[in-house]
């Protein structure tokens, strides 16, 4: 007979590698499937690639994907298309490897704060939950992963608790200065990040050796492949399945999920899995995708429903007083100091919610200020060297507010190479976002010009492409009414009640944070809750 397991979990990334770890560690039999092979962390390539050695150099398109489609960890397109309405063009970023995107994220772990949880406007919904209900399990996630710490609250942005925090890099400190002299209450603190500033639970501490974003092979970065998969793995109690890309799940006549049925990569042959509780960890749009091919859990009509995410926008100089200094290893890590969402203090009424700001600069890998110098040779070679330890730049990122209408669905003619259909996004930014933007071109201005910054207005300033981000959230919003939700507050499904969801799907709103350190909390209590729960036979 087919082996039966105590649960099947669909995605490795930070949702399904903190519910394989919990779930192992309380002496469960767990299945992982996975749609991508299991890489070793040599293969990141944070030393293999860097922008010489692109073909683009990152000069024609997007500058991130690049590295991922050269490393060859990004799903190709022309084997699992997707597609978008009009020209409202979607940048969905798939990442396929054990570990999932949090193999290149860059880190940054920001808790959502009250006012994320119970937004103080009128715009759609709350979440079922307070800041009060997750911030023991935001404890628990920080102690172990480890997370340099913010160093305080402000304003509405709550502490983190961990390790030392990052300290601040020279055009930082530039912008430092004068951010308080803008009349806003406007204040730069260390960003908390998920790198060790000290060695922590057996992993080394961050040497600065590169960009984050393009993965970390020290292991000081957090991962779910080895702070999760791999130590689930060494209890005997997970099954990984890689190479495992799944189409749906098959309930029973009572209405339980019984099946997964799964396209084995390697061997280009269907196969099934049974199990006795099922959690979806794959992502937000992938999790949804495979409950709108299963036609399960839907009886409120949301499932795709409410896709959010953030809007990112920029604006840059050159700040002369950083001119002709010394050149240092500033591309390693990232940025180390951000101002949280203090928008509060003179939004008034032209927009909801809020955004981050992350002002800086650094001496990267390559310079621009080519195109904006005037002159020709060795002078004008002198003036380039000049000006690369010179550049600034204001970063910004603000939470796009939840929209019933911006959705997925399924396309039965975007068909992936195994027959699965595929997804066509329907997405675009409304009025409240568009005056969000023009706030922050007007802000990221005045921070340039009173860091004494030579400024080039852009010509036509716009926003990043829709999901440039990566923090999708939504799509399978949790509850407490089954008519206007898909899981109650823990994840479990209001229709399938062996079926959970424990990605950024079951968020409610995208806040203006980073939400990987939310979705891991989350993702914690949601377990902890199938191991309670079992212990006493009521799922």
């Amino acid at each position: 007979m087919a082996k039966i397991y105590d649960v099947c979990i669909i995605g490795s990334g930070a949702a399904g590698g903190m519910t394989g770890h919990v779930l192992t560690q309380a002496g469960l039999d767990v299945a992982m499937l996975e749609a991508g092979p299991k890489r070793d962390p040599s293969e990141l390539p944070v030393h293999r690639l860097r922008r010489w050695n692109l073909p683009k150099r990152g000069l024609r398109g997007d500058y991130f994907q690049e590295y991922l489609e050269e490393s060859k960890f990004l799903i190709d397109d022309k084997k699992e298309p997707y597609g978008w309405v009009g020209d409202d063009y979607f940048q969905f970023v798939r990442v396929r490897a054990v570990g999932g995107k949090s193999l290149f994220w860059a880190g940054v772990t920001p808790r959502l704060g009250v006012e994320e949880f119970q937004p103080l406007d009128d715009h759609d919904t709350r979440w079922p939950i307070s800041y009060a209900d997750i911030a023991p399990w935001y404890d628990k996630v920080e102690a172990l992963i480890g997370v340099s710490s913010s160093g305080k609250p402000l304003g509405a942005f709550p502490l983190n608790n961990g390790l030392p925090a990052l300290n601040p890099k020279v055009a930082e400190l530039e912008f430092a200065k004068v951010a308080g002299k803008l009349g806003k209450g406007l204040e730069m603190i260390p960003i908390p990040k998920a790198i060790l500033t000290k060695d922590h639970n057996g992993r080394p501490a961050c040497h600065y050796c590169g960009p984050c974003w393009v993965g970390c092979d020290s292991g000081s970065k957090f991962d779910s492949l080895r702070v999760f998969v791999n130590t689930a793995e060494k209890t005997g109690k997970l099954t990984l399945m890689p190479g495992s890309r799944v189409r749906s799940i098959e309930l029973d006549k009572e209405g339980r999920a019984r099946k997964v049925h799964y396209y084995d990569v390697a061997n280009k042959t269907w196969k099934e899995l049974e199990a006795k509780q099922f959690v979806m960890a794959a992502g937000c749009v992938e999790s949804a995708h495979i409950l709108l091919n299963s036609k399960i859990a839907n009886s409120s009509g949301l499932v795709g429903h409410y896709l959010s995410e953030h809007m990112y926008a920029s604006i840059g100089g050159h700040l002369p007083q950083l001119t002709g200094r010394a050149v240092t290893n500033e591309d390693g890590n990232g940025a180390h100091s951000f101002i949280p969402d203090l928008t509060k203090n003179w939004r008034g009424k032209k927009f909801l919610r809020g955004y981050q700001i992350f002002p800086g600069g650094s001496t990267g890998e390559t310079t621009f200020a080519g195109k904006s110098l005037p002159g020709f040779g060795q002078q004008w070679k002198k003036s380039i060297r000049d000006y690369h330890t010179a550049g600034a730049s204001v970063l910004f990122q603000g939470e796009v507010l939840p929209y019933r209408d911006n959705r997925i669905e399924v396309d039965e003619k975007l068909k992936d190479d195994a027959g699965i259909p595929g997804i066509r996004f329907h997405f675009k930014y409304r009025d409240n976002e568009k005056a969000m933007f023009k706030d922050m071109m007007e802000t990221g201005e005045e921070l340039l010009k009173a860091a004494g910054a030579e400024y080039f207005p852009p010509k036509n300033p716009t926003w990043s492409p829709y999901g440039h981000s990566i923090h999708y959230v939504g799509t399978a919003r949790m509850g407490t009414d089954p008519k206007t939700s898909v899981t109650d507050p823990y994840g479990q499904s209001h229709d399938v009640p062996n079926l959970f969801v424990h990605d950024a799907g079951i968020f409610v709103t995208a806040g203006n944070q980073n939400p990987t350190l939310t979705i891991l909390a989350l993702a914690m209590r949601g377990s902890e809750r199938i191991v309670e729960r079992l212990k006493r036979r009521d799922i």
